[in-house]
C-alpha cells in the first residue's frame, strides 16, 4: 500500500531535527516593559485623581472651619395697636432691628480644623498606598500573560518536533521497516491532538490575563502591550531585597519588621485617621463648655400724634446656654468618640499583624520557589534531557519503543513548562513581598513622598 506523507525522514535523521529544534530562539526584544504599563496604569487612574480632589476639599474646608458663624440679623414691629395699626398711636409700638452673635464652645474652631486637617493629611499616603497595590496587580497580570505566552511558545516549538514524530512513526510503518507497530501512529497523532488541545487552554489563559491588564491601560498602551507579547517578551530581572530585609526576614525578626511595616502608607494613612478620631474626642468634650453669644438691636419710634417726639431705644446682652438638664449628652457623644478612635487603633495594629504574617509567609514561598528552581534547573530538566535523548537513541537503533519516545519528550516539555510556571511565581511573590517595603522609597513627617 502506498503511502503519501508530508515529508521522508528516517529513524537516523531524528536526532538531528530534534537538536536543530532545541536551538531555535526563544526570545526577542519588546516593545514596552512591564514597568512601563506600571506607570500608565498610575497615570490613567481615576481613582487617584478622585482622592487628590477629596484632599483639596479638605483644604479648601480647613480655610473656613476658624470663621465664627454668621451673625443673625432681625427686624420687625413691636407693640402695634390692633384696634388702628397706627404706627404712632402707642408710645410703646417700635421698629426694631437686631444684630445677635454666636461664639463656638470653647476652642472648637481650632480643633476642627486640625480635625480637618488629619483627615486631608491620609490622602497622600492613601495615593502611595493605591500606586504600590497598582504595581502589584499590574506586574501579576503582565506576569500571568507573560508565563502563559513563554508556554505557548514553548509548546510551538516543541509540536514541531511532534509532527516530526508523526511523520517518521507514519514513514517506517509505511515502510514495514523496523518494528513500528499501528499503535505507534494512532499514539503519535493522540498526543498531538492532546498537545494543540493543551494548546488552546494557554491561549486562552494568555488572552484573559491580557484583557485583565487592558482594564488599568489606555486603550493606545493596550495596542502596545499586545503588540509587545505578540514580539515576544521575557520575564524581567527579579527585584533585588536589601542586605538588611533579607536578614530580617531570615531571622523572622517580628519587632524590627513590624518597626519598618509602621512606616508603610496603608498604615499610615490609619494613623492620620487615628489622629482625626483623637481630636473628635476633644471636639466633643468642648460640648461642656458653655456657648456664649452677643445681640444688640435698635428700636425706633414714630413722634406722637401731636408731634412730640419720642425717644428710640438701644439694647445690648448676651447669652449663654445652661446645662440644667445635666450631662448625659455630652457624656455619651464623648464616650462614643473614644471608641470610635479606638476601634480605628486596632485595626491599625490588625494590618500590621495581618501584613507582617503574610510578609513572612511570602518570603518562605520564595524560599520554597527558589529551591524547586535549582532542583529542575540541576536535576529534573538535564535528567529529563537524558531520558529523552536515550529512549530517541533507542528507538532509532530499533532497540525501543515509540510510545517510550513519546512518554520522554512529553515528560521534557511538561518539566520545561514547570520551570516556567516556577520561575513565574517565585517573580510574582517578590514583587508582592515588595509591597510591605513600600515604606523604603519615601518617607518624611509631612505626609508627603519624595
Amino acid at each position: 500500500m502506498k503511502h503519501t506523507h508530508k515529508c521522508h525522514y528516517s529513524r537516523s535523521s531524528l536526532p538531528l531535527v530534534v537538536a536543530f529544534i532545541s536551538f531555535l530562539p526563544f526570545a526577542v526584544s519588546a516593545n514596552i516593559t512591564m514597568q512601563d504599563a506600571v506607570n500608565i496604569a498610575i497615570q490613567h487612574d481615576p481613582w487617584l485623581t478622585g482622592n487628590q480632589l477629596q484632599e483639596r476639599a479638605l483644604r479648601a474646608a480647613i480655610k473656613g472651619a476658624d470663621s465664627l458663624p454668621d451673625p443673625m440679623l432681625s427686624m420687625g414691629l413691636l407693640n402695634l395697636p390692633s384696634d388702628g395699626f397706627a404706627f404712632d398711636q402707642e408710645p410703646m409700638t417700635q421698629f426694631k432691628v437686631g444684630l445677635a452673635q454666636a461664639f463656638p464652645r470653647g476652642d472648637s474652631l481650632a480643633i476642627k480644623q486640625q480635625q480637618l486637617s488629619y483627615q486631608a493629611d491620609q490622602h497622600p499616603y492613601q495615593r502611595e498606598d493605591r500606586k504600590a497595590k497598582i504595581q502589584v496587580a499590574v506586574s501579576t497580570l503582565w506576569v500571568d500573560a507573560l508565563k502563559a505566552d513563554q508556554t505557548i511558545r514553548l509548546i510551538e516549538r516543541d509540536r514541531v518536533l511532534f509532527e516530526q514524530l508523526v511523520d517518521i512513526v507514519k514513514a517506517s510503518y509505511s515502510s514495514a521497516q523496523g518494528n513500528t507497530r499501528q499503535q505507534d501512529v494512532i499514539s503519535a497523532q493522540l498526543e498531538l491532538a492532546r498537545l494543540d488541545d493543551r494548546l488552546t487552554i494557554v491561549k486562552s489563559q494568555r488572552d484573559l490575563a491580557l484583557i485583565h491588564l487592558s482594564e488599568w491601560l489606555a486603550p493606545t498602551a493596550h495596542q502596545a502591550v499586545s503588540e509587545t507579547f505578540a514580539a515576544n517578551v521575557s520575564l524581567p530581572n527579579l527585584p533585588e531585597l536589601a542586605d538588611a530585609i533579607q536578614v530580617l526576614l531570615q531571622r523572622a525578626d517580628n519587632m524590627s519588621l513590624l518597626q519598618l511595616l509602621a512606616q508603610h502608607p496603608a498604615l499610615l494613612a490609619i494613623e492620620q485617621s487615628a489622629k482625626a478620631g483623637n481630636t473628635a474626642v476633644k471636639l466633643a468634650k468642648q460640648k461642656y463648655k458653655p456657648q456664649w453669644g452677643v445681640n444688640a438691636s435698635y428700636a425706633y419710634r414714630d413722634d406722637t400724634p401731636l408731634g412730640q417726639s419720642r425717644s428710640d431705644f438701644f439694647s445690648i446682652g448676651i447669652t449663654v446656654d445652661v446645662p440644667i438638664f445635666g450631662y448625659a449628652k455630652q457624656d455619651s457623644e464623648v464616650s462614643a468618640s473614644r471608641l470610635s478612635a479606638q476601634t480605628i487603633e486596632t485595626e491599625k495594629r490588625l494590618l500590621q499583624q495581618r501584613m507582617l504574617s503574610q510578609m513572612l509567609g511570602l518570603y518562605q514561598q520564595e524560599i520554597r520557589f527558589e529551591q524547586r528552581e535549582e532542583g529542575f534547573l540541576n536535576a529534573i530538566l538535564p535528567q529529563a534531557q537524558e531520558h529523552a535523548d536515550a529512549s530517541l537513541s533507542a528507538y532509532t537503533n530499533d532497540d525501543g519503543d515509540f510510545s517510550e519516545v513519546m512518554r520522554a519528550r512529553i515528560t521534557q516539555l511538561n518539566a520545561q513548562i514547570d520551570l516556567i510556571h516556577i520561575q513565574t511565581e517565585k517573580f510574582k511573590t517578590r514583587i508582592q513581598i515588595l509591597y510591605f517595603l513600600t515604606a523604603q522609597k519615601f518617607t518624611n513627617n509631612t505626609g508627603e513622598y519624595k
